[in-house]
């Protein structure tokens, strides 16, 4: 499964079994003094755009359990929720039980939103991704062995179908990424790489879709390859689509550029 943005400070707030669950006992006063949903929304996506600072984190933690507490059936609502965190669960400091926790409560509220709306992409992609988390640390074959591969690709196939190019091209990154981490003989390299074609065709400043790019490179035994699609990351500016994923990008690529001199 893909990893994102792996370096978000942890947030001292609640832990978060008891996140969403204290959310629910808020009284009627505080869930009327809460903003309109529609402005919430709109926060939830200005803050997604600056999730790697910590005061953003935390605003976006507080104002997403308002929205749910509001609208607990609303679509937008739901999606933004499971995308914040499936955020959250990107911090390096968080435990593997925490992250596979938060993943599963993700997953949880994207399939809500799926309920109530089906044809949308956003439900779809965050509940790929955020299921994808909660089975990080089972490893691939046990995962596989419990089912989450279709629980997986059917939210995935199904914005592919809706909108690939949703999340500045990441749907095929997704599907490369699947391809790549599943066992022999199921690995597919061919497969990841016209993945990552597909996602550069989209996007062409995918910096992702260049550093798995240049994972099957050094696999394939071709480190000039790699070494000069990672330098090609190291040189990009940032804020060309996605501020956050770019720099975690960037940091990945050079942990992996240092491993090949």
């Amino acid at each position: 499964m893909p990893s994102r943005l792996r370096f978000l400070p942890r947030l001292p707030p609640l832990p978060p079994l008891l996140f969403w669950a204290l959310a629910l006992l808020q009284p009627a006063t505080a869930r009327a003094a809460a903003p309109p949903l529609s402005e919430m929304s709109a926060r939830l996506d200005a803050l997604h755009a600056l999730r790697d600072q910590p005061a953003a984190r935390a605003e976006a933690r507080h104002l997403a359990e308002a929205a749910v507490v509001q609208a607990p059936a609303d679509y937008g609502a739901l999606w933004r929720a499971a995308r914040e965190l499936f955020d959250e669960s990107e911090a390096p400091q968080l435990s593997d039980d925490d992250r596979s926790r938060l993943g599963q409560q993700a997953y949880n509220l994207a399939e809500r939103a799926i309920a109530a709306n089906p044809n949308d992409p956003a439900a779809q992609y965050w509940a790929a991704l955020s299921i994808g988390r909660y089975a990080e640390t089972m490893g691939v074959l046990r995962a596989l062995a419990n089912g989450i591969e279709g629980k997986f690709k059917r939210p995935l196939e199904r914005v592919t179908a809706l909108d690939v190019s949703y999340d500045h091209g990441n749907v095929p990154v997704v599907w490369a990424a699947y391809y790549l981490e599943l066992p022999w003989p199921k690995r597919d390299r061919d497969k990841a790489g016209e993945e990552l074609r597909r996602a550069l065709a989209i996007n062409p400043a995918n910096l992702r879709a260049r550093l798995y790019q240049a994972r099957i490179a050094i696999d394939e035994d071709h480190p000039d390859v790699a070494k000069a699609l990672l330098a090609t990351i190291a040189a990009a500016p940032v804020g060309r689509y996605d501020a956050p994923e770019e720099r975690a990008v960037k940091r990945e690529a050079a942990a992996m550029a240092a491993k090949l001199r």
